[in-house]
């Protein structure tokens, strides 16, 4: 099955990241070869990818918001969660991982995706229903970064998680509840997963009991909570802080 990935970011990191089968480079005949859109043209001449020039009107057709630019593509390499225990292991690190509790929001996906990407996260696992898989729009909003990382789609995150814990990985659920501890008093420096919630319900009540124990954030304001995505953005790179990142 091919995919359109679209839009300058998400071209030029998929060609960088080299993890997915790339057919062709597709050009708006409108675009000016200038900066990014160089950079993909080269990378498509290095990995011998045939570059096409087609009218924008065609590739407004193709996808939305593609900037004049959009690779034809196989799916997404997606891993085992066995893998991504693998990876730290082969690195020497305690593993660190995110765990998404059915969020459906591509954009919220996306910027996790993101953020995970900048600190180092081993991998990250979606479930395969109810949950924003990693999709074209999910890559286009990640920057590129979805292309870096490694993600596992499971059937069953309770089960999962429960592996992880078997694996003495530490599950740390992203909830602002009364029983949460404030993410700066926890100690976030060993193997762990964050979970983090879906957009408005949170985590769903069997992934909750399941956590070893609940992180929130200080709130200040009026508001009672926030965007997934930028809790979960807050969190990771707390525990980047307290795994040292200045080494």
């Amino acid at each position: 099955m091919r995919e359109i990935l679209y839009g300058r970011n998400a071209s030029r990191e998929c060609l960088r990241a080299r993890r997915r089968h790339v057919h062709k480079v597709l050009l708006a005949d409108t675009v000016e070869p200038a900066g990014i859109i160089d950079e993909i043209v080269n990378l498509a001449g290095q990995l011998k990818i045939p570059v096409q020039k087609i009218p924008r009107k065609t590739l407004d057709n193709l996808a939305k918001g593609h900037q004049g630019v959009a690779l034809e593509t196989g799916r997404y390499p997606m891993v085992a969660v066995e893998d991504i225990l693998g990876r730290a292991k082969k690195l020497a690190e305690p593993p660190f991982i995110v765990a998404l509790d059915h969020l459906e929001d591509p954009h919220n996906v996306g910027a996790i995706l993101r953020t995970a990407e900048s600190v180092g996260v081993h991998g990250v696992i979606i479930p395969r229903q109810r949950s924003a898989s990693v999709t074209p729009a999910v890559v286009n909003a990640s920057a590129g970064a979805a292309e870096h990382i490694w993600v596992a789609e499971v059937s069953n995150l309770v089960q999962t998680l429960e592996k992880l814990k078997q694996a003495n990985v530490w599950l740390a659920g992203v909830e602002d509840t009364p029983a949460a501890s404030l993410y700066s008093q926890a100690d976030l420096t060993g193997a762990i997963a964050l979970v983090v919630g879906s957009e408005g319900k949170g985590m769903s009540r069997l992934v909750k009991e399941t956590c070893d124990f609940l992180i929130k954030l200080p709130m200040r304001g009026q508001i009672e909570s926030l965007n997934a995505s930028v809790a979960a953005g807050l969190v990771l790179y707390e525990v980047w802080r307290a795994r040292g990142f200045e080494k």
